[in-house]
């Protein structure tokens, strides 16, 4: 990846992709399974080399609520974004998501549907996308063994009212999450997504690995790299996050 502005990033710890479950030794590091609900507070830095030159920084604040085993809340809000292209700069606030999880666990695999709903509340238009949104999730989580972990997710994103000026759009996205738990509380995580966007009739994809840590029953960490690639591409992406469960 090309992206000096990156760099200041990778001293940071941070964030795992999602919740640990199942098997006894995967309990051992919170935060990868996507089948699990927790209650925890993320605090998220990411930056973004973009296509063809300047960077996005973001500063995101993530919070999960479990309200009983099947059912979990989860609100994510940029508190602090800013964006520095050639003849373009911005800072302030991003939008805010709201979504409900719902699980279904049966032996070793684990269904779950999820909603979710966007609020067009950036304080600059380019830190946002002007229009509410209406989404929906589907999720399959397949543990194959106490070390290995598979999660592969459908989600369509559909845009509704708001600003009149800004583009509407409606996206399809496939994700496949490969889930390696390691010893002494390490894991690591993969992301392979393809995305549709019908309305333009574009389509782009994402790699990313997450190497996770758990430090101890409360506090975890991660630290992230990504690339997007097809119609939307940037130069890549590091990301550095906390992770606090209560």
């Amino acid at each position: 990846m090309n992206q000096p502005a990156a760099r200041p990033l990778a001293v940071i710890l941070l964030l795992p992709l999602l919740g640990a479950s199942v098997p006894a030794l995967a309990q051992q590091v919170r935060g990868v399974n996507p089948a699990e609900i927790d209650s925890r507070f993320d605090v998220i830095l990411k930056q973004v080399a973009l296509e063809p030159a300047g960077t996005l920084r973001t500063l995101t604040f993530k919070y999960d609520y479990r309200l009983n085993d099947r059912w979990g809340l989860n609100f994510e809000l940029p508190v602090d974004a800013r964006l520095s292209q050639p003849g373009i700069t911005a800072s302030g606030t991003g939008d805010l998501f709201a979504r409900a999880r719902w699980i279904v666990p049966t032996g070793a695999w684990t269904y779950g549907v999820a909603a979710e709903t966007v609020l067009p509340t950036a304080s600059r238009d380019e830190l946002g996308t002007g229009r509410y949104q209406a989404n929906v999730s589907g999720l399959v989580v397949r543990a194959f063994s106490a070390r290995f972990i598979a999660a592969a997710v459908l989600k369509q994103t559909t845009s509704l009212g708001g600003d009149s000026a800004r583009a509407k759009f409606s996206n399809t996205e496939m994700r496949f999450i490969p889930v390696f738990i390691l010893p002494d509380g390490w894991a690591v995580t993969g992301e392979l997504r393809q995305t549709w966007e019908h309305t333009a009739d574009l389509s782009w994809q994402r790699a990313e690995v997450t190497l996770n840590k758990q430090f101890d029953a409360r506090w975890a960490g991660s630290l992230s790299a990504s690339r997007d690639s097809g119609d939307r591409k940037d130069r890549g992406a590091l990301s550095v996050a906390v992770k606090y469960f209560f």
